[in-house]
């Protein structure tokens, strides 16, 4: 592989298990850029959430946030892609949601909002590092257009039911997609994280099989089975590993550092 452009995921794969960067994780991206090798982050993150992260890995690329529904340029801040949910589908969703008494995660204009504060919101901010908006009923609240919407349901059998009734009634007009097992994440029709990675791969007239991209989550099936060479990490859910090419290992092991290393012979001392 002549790999031109590398693609990396947030949680689960560029971060260790307290969704933290390891000093060695940004020497050997920093390496790979350094080989003139474009690297790019594609999260379901807010951007706000992801800035820090992409501030230390010193990425200058476009960043691919909340599952590919925005892109940013960092080196001015300016959206170069938004594809938001339509405000009625929105609407509809959240009036089903409010009325199961589910938990709802509204993201507009990079702000999180939620009726109210609780165990969902608390281990979302401890993960995220962003304070969410709590504007009582979503349904009242809701006037614009979301980037995404968010579920948080940990009861399996109640996950079911919620992912059915969004296919039964809105499978027209929403994607899908899970970065946590207790995550139903909403985004617009045909939105992934592969849609502005294709794009920006045209721009950069770089092909497909020279880019590599990694991930661990379903929201990064479509990035991985469209990448010349995919890589789930050994920590990747079941079906990601079934479409991926090969295997980084764990997360929380340096995977991506380790595989970068072992790759591209990177002069780098990940002994501990």
């Amino acid at each position: 592989m002549n790999v031109k452009m590398i693609v990396f995921d947030l949680d689960g794969t560029l971060l260790d298990a307290e969704h933290q960067l390891q000093e060695k994780t940004i020497a050997a991206v920093k390496m790979i850029r350094e080989k003139g090798i474009r690297t790019l982050v594609a999260t379901g993150r807010m951007y706000c959430s992801a800035k820090p992260h992409t501030d230390k890995l010193e990425i200058v690329d476009p960043i691919i946030t909340y599952n590919g529904a925005l892109v940013v340029d960092p080196k001015n801040q300016q959206q170069i892609f938004h594809a938001p949910i339509p405000l009625e589908i929105a609407k509809k969703i959240t009036k089903m949601v409010v009325e199961n008494d589910y938990h709802l995660q509204l993201y507009i204009d990079d702000q999180l909002y939620v009726a109210e504060e609780n165990e969902f919101t608390d281990r979302y901010e401890e993960i995220s590092g962003i304070k969410a908006n709590a504007v009582g009923n979503l349904d009242q609240f809701l006037s614009a257009e979301p980037t995404k919407m968010l579920i948080i349901e940990e009861d399996k059998t109640k996950q079911v039911e919620i992912n059915n009734f969004l296919k039964n009634n809105f499978a027209d007009e929403i994607e899908l997609s899970s970065s946590y097992p207790s995550f139903i994440e909403i985004t617009k029709k045909d939105m992934s994280k592969a849609v502005p990675i294709k794009k920006l791969a045209a721009d950069f007239k770089i092909k497909q099989q020279d880019i590599m991209i990694f991930g661990d989550g379903l929201n990064d099936l479509t990035m991985i089975e469209w990448a010349g060479q995919g890589i789930a990490m050994q920590n990747a859910h079941p079906e990601l590993q079934e479409h991926a090419d090969d295997t980084a290992p764990n997360h929380d092991d340096l995977g991506i550092a380790r595989y970068l290393k072992k790759y591209f012979k990177l002069d780098l001392d990940l002994e501990i």
